[in-house]
Protein backbone atom coordinates (compact mmCIF):
# COMPACT_ATOMS: atom_id res chain seq x y z
CA UNK A 1 0.00 0.00 0.00
CA UNK A 2 1.33 3.36 -1.43
CA UNK A 3 2.08 5.81 1.42
CA UNK A 4 -1.11 8.96 1.34
CA UNK A 5 0.08 12.46 0.45
CA UNK A 6 -2.43 14.02 3.19
CA UNK A 7 -3.92 13.04 6.52
CA UNK A 8 -7.21 13.37 7.86
CA UNK A 9 -6.50 16.37 9.92
CA UNK A 10 -5.17 18.03 6.44
CA UNK A 11 -7.93 17.26 4.38
CA UNK A 12 -10.94 18.40 7.02
CA UNK A 13 -8.57 20.59 8.69
CA UNK A 14 -6.61 22.90 5.67
CA UNK A 15 -7.74 25.97 4.00
CA UNK A 16 -9.31 25.65 0.70
CA UNK A 17 -6.80 27.73 -0.88
CA UNK A 18 -3.77 25.56 0.48
CA UNK A 19 -5.57 22.42 -0.24
CA UNK A 20 -6.94 23.59 -3.60
CA UNK A 21 -3.00 24.17 -4.46
CA UNK A 22 -1.65 20.92 -2.35
CA UNK A 23 -3.90 18.63 -4.60
CA UNK A 24 -3.55 20.52 -8.03
CA UNK A 25 0.35 19.90 -7.00
CA UNK A 26 -0.20 16.27 -6.28
CA UNK A 27 -1.92 15.34 -9.42
CA UNK A 28 0.58 17.18 -11.66
CA UNK A 29 3.46 15.77 -10.15
CA UNK A 30 2.11 11.92 -9.90
CA UNK A 31 -0.91 12.08 -12.48
CA UNK A 32 -2.74 9.50 -10.14
CA UNK A 33 -6.59 10.30 -11.41
CA UNK A 34 -7.96 7.86 -8.84
CA UNK A 35 -6.48 9.06 -5.91
CA UNK A 36 -7.15 12.52 -6.84
CA UNK A 37 -10.73 11.45 -7.38
CA UNK A 38 -11.21 10.58 -3.66
CA UNK A 39 -9.66 14.02 -2.44
CA UNK A 40 -11.59 15.80 -4.48
CA UNK A 41 -14.73 13.51 -3.05
CA UNK A 42 -13.60 14.56 0.73
CA UNK A 43 -14.06 17.78 -0.47
CA UNK A 44 -17.19 17.65 -1.79
CA UNK A 45 -18.15 15.61 1.99
CA UNK A 46 -16.67 18.68 3.37
CA UNK A 47 -19.43 20.79 1.76
CA UNK A 48 -21.67 18.75 2.58
CA UNK A 49 -20.04 18.91 6.46
CA UNK A 50 -21.61 22.72 6.30
CA UNK A 51 -18.27 24.15 4.77
CA UNK A 52 -19.68 26.27 1.96
CA UNK A 53 -16.25 27.71 0.61
CA UNK A 54 -16.06 24.48 -0.69
CA UNK A 55 -18.84 24.89 -3.50
CA UNK A 56 -18.13 23.27 -6.65
CA UNK A 57 -13.54 23.26 -5.72
CA UNK A 58 -11.17 22.46 -8.60
CA UNK A 59 -14.02 22.35 -11.16
CA UNK A 60 -11.28 22.55 -13.87
CA UNK A 61 -9.62 19.71 -12.47
CA UNK A 62 -12.80 17.72 -12.09
CA UNK A 63 -13.49 18.91 -16.03
CA UNK A 64 -10.16 17.32 -16.89
CA UNK A 65 -10.41 14.11 -14.90
CA UNK A 66 -13.92 13.32 -16.52
CA UNK A 67 -13.48 14.29 -19.77
CA UNK A 68 -9.97 13.70 -21.22
CA UNK A 69 -8.56 10.57 -18.58
CA UNK A 70 -9.55 7.34 -18.98
CA UNK A 71 -12.38 6.12 -17.05
CA UNK A 72 -11.86 3.72 -14.52
CA UNK A 73 -14.05 1.58 -11.66
CA UNK A 74 -13.09 5.02 -9.02
CA UNK A 75 -14.06 7.67 -11.64
CA UNK A 76 -17.16 5.47 -12.49
CA UNK A 77 -18.21 4.66 -8.14
CA UNK A 78 -18.08 8.83 -7.20
CA UNK A 79 -19.37 9.89 -11.20
CA UNK A 80 -22.78 10.90 -9.88
CA UNK A 81 -21.12 12.62 -7.07
CA UNK A 82 -19.87 15.81 -9.55
CA UNK A 83 -23.35 16.17 -11.41
CA UNK A 84 -23.18 20.05 -10.05
CA UNK A 85 -20.07 20.66 -11.73
CA UNK A 86 -21.28 20.23 -15.27
CA UNK A 87 -24.12 21.61 -17.21
CA UNK A 88 -26.67 19.11 -18.63
CA UNK A 89 -25.38 18.86 -21.99
CA UNK A 90 -21.78 17.93 -20.52
CA UNK A 91 -23.62 15.42 -18.00
CA UNK A 92 -25.16 13.59 -20.84
CA UNK A 93 -22.14 12.95 -22.76
CA UNK A 94 -20.08 11.95 -19.86
CA UNK A 95 -23.01 9.18 -19.42
CA UNK A 96 -22.80 8.07 -22.63
CA UNK A 97 -18.76 8.50 -22.20
CA UNK A 98 -18.35 6.28 -18.62
CA UNK A 99 -21.43 4.27 -18.64
CA UNK A 100 -21.79 3.11 -22.91
CA UNK A 101 -23.54 -0.16 -22.07
CA UNK A 102 -25.92 1.01 -19.67
CA UNK A 103 -27.07 3.65 -22.49
CA UNK A 104 -27.55 1.66 -24.72
CA UNK A 105 -29.61 -0.92 -22.65
CA UNK A 106 -31.83 2.28 -21.71
CA UNK A 107 -32.43 2.75 -25.57
CA UNK A 108 -33.31 -0.77 -26.20
CA UNK A 109 -35.87 -0.84 -23.46
CA UNK A 110 -37.29 2.40 -24.72
CA UNK A 111 -37.56 0.95 -28.28
CA UNK A 112 -39.13 -2.14 -26.58
CA UNK A 113 -41.11 -0.40 -24.48
CA UNK A 114 -42.73 1.82 -27.34
CA UNK A 115 -43.06 -1.27 -29.91
CA UNK A 116 -45.30 -3.17 -27.59
CA UNK A 117 -47.16 0.36 -26.87
CA UNK A 118 -47.61 0.91 -30.24
CA UNK A 119 -48.61 -3.05 -30.68
CA UNK A 120 -51.51 -2.85 -28.17
CA UNK A 121 -52.97 -0.02 -29.85
CA UNK A 122 -52.91 -1.18 -33.05
CA UNK A 123 -54.51 -4.58 -31.03
CA UNK A 124 -57.25 -1.84 -29.69
CA UNK A 125 -58.38 -0.38 -32.76
CA UNK A 126 -58.96 -3.81 -35.15
CA UNK A 127 -62.67 -3.74 -34.85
Amino acid sequence: MKKQPFTHQQLFGLKKATLEKRILSYYNLSGDSETTIQYLMTLLIRKQLGDDEFELVLSDLVHHLFKERKVTKTLKKFFFYFQEYFPSKEWKYLLIRCFPARQYAQRLIKAFKNRKANQQTTLLEIP
